[in-house]
């Protein structure tokens, strides 16, 4: 990937070479790209992925998350994630052996989401001695104690869920999740959704274009998104609505070619939280696929020049439910300060 991500980034430089010798009216849309093919060959998790310890992270934040993932649906079944949990414990020590010294309060989170796991095979009698075995002489070798907290699931009432949001921002912010099973015997009204809506309609935007677009999708409709989107099976039957929120190229200028998705991710979480605050369940479903996946939401009824931002599942919350616990970073590893005189 990355010897093709280098040949076509120099392919698009040379031609845009020529393109500025002509004054071609699109050179500053060309520069854009080329600019950013070089940095996504670089830096793509994709690429060299365990040579870079900041890459590897993340991908092992991903792979950890799937597990929780997994624990947090109504009815998880029985035995699952076992090759994933094997292959997330070798990434793990390989992991430690590299960058150990450089983080070592990172792989907390990781190990407390097996250790998790473990203990709900347990509950469920399912035999994973290998697994367990390989898990305790990784913790032996790191020297930590898991059980921690920092990963698994954990179990919140609707009622204090609502409370909640009726609070300040700070609570209202923390007691969001994302919910994978909801009340089938309740569905989310025009009301309540139109509410969230016109909150969201507040999100900030570049020169105030508000390119966003939310595409309302129910019954069948809802279904044959989430299938398309594939990455709610298990639970794709307890959603019966989504909103897929887009931004529209149009709205944008040839050197502002992010924007759209900056855009719409500010729009997107706006509607999100707005969602929340009237008491409604919510899952966000990436929409980040190949160009020619994409090119199927022409099916449901999306124009070409709308950019799927995401899709968010809504629900009416059970009166109990199992969340992933998620574990944020601490604020000196996401900030950087940069004093002046």
């Amino acid at each position: 990937m990355k010897r093709v991500l280098k040949k076509v980034s120099n392919l698009v430089r040379a031609h845009l070479r020529i393109l500025v010798a002509w004054k071609w009216p699109h050179t500053a849309f060309l520069a854009e790209v080329s600019d950013f093919l070089m940095r996504l060959n670089k830096y793509n998790a994709s690429v060299d992925t365990d040579a870079d310890r900041v890459k590897m992270e993340y991908t092992l934040l991903r792979e950890t998350h799937v597990i929780e993932k997994g624990m947090s649906l109504r009815s998880p079944k029985i035995g699952f994630g076992k090759q994933k949990v094997e292959a997330l414990l070798g990434r793990l020590h390989t992991y430690w052996v590299r960058y150990g010294a450089q983080n070592r309060d990172f792989i907390r989170g990781p190990l407390d989401t097996i250790a998790s796991y473990l203990s709900y095979m347990d509950e469920t009698h399912v035999e994973v001695e290998g697994i367990r075995e390989r898990f305790n002489k990784l913790v032996s070798m790191i020297g930590v104690e898991p059980y921690g907290g920092r990963g698994g699931v954990k179990t919140v009432s609707a009622e204090d869920v609502r409370a909640a949001t009726r609070g300040d921002f700070l609570s209202l912010a923390r007691s969001r999740h994302s919910i994978r099973y909801f009340d089938p015997g309740k569905i989310p009204s025009e009301e309540e959704m139109k509410k969230a809506l016109e909150v969201a309609q507040y999100t900030p935007s570049a020169c105030n274009r508000q390119a966003w677009h939310v595409h309302v999708y129910r019954g069948s409709r809802c279904l044959e998104l989430l299938q398309w989107q594939s990455g709610c099976r298990g639970f794709e039957d307890e959603v019966k609505c989504a909103l897929l929120v887009t931004a529209d190229m149009k709205g944008f200028l040839s050197y502002e070619v992010h924007q759209a998705y900056v855009d719409g991710g500010l729009y997107a979480m706006n509607l999100i939280h707005a969602l929340h605050y009237v008491g409604l369940g919510t899952i966000p479903l990436s929409t980040g696929f190949e160009c020619q996946k994409l090119r199927r939401l022409s099916a449901f009824g999306v124009p070409e020049n709308e950019v799927p931002i995401v899709i968010i599942g809504v629900g009416c919350l059970p009166a109990q439910l199992n969340v992933a616990v998620s574990a944020r970073k601490s604020i000196d590893e996401t900030t950087t300060w940069h004093e002046g005189e």
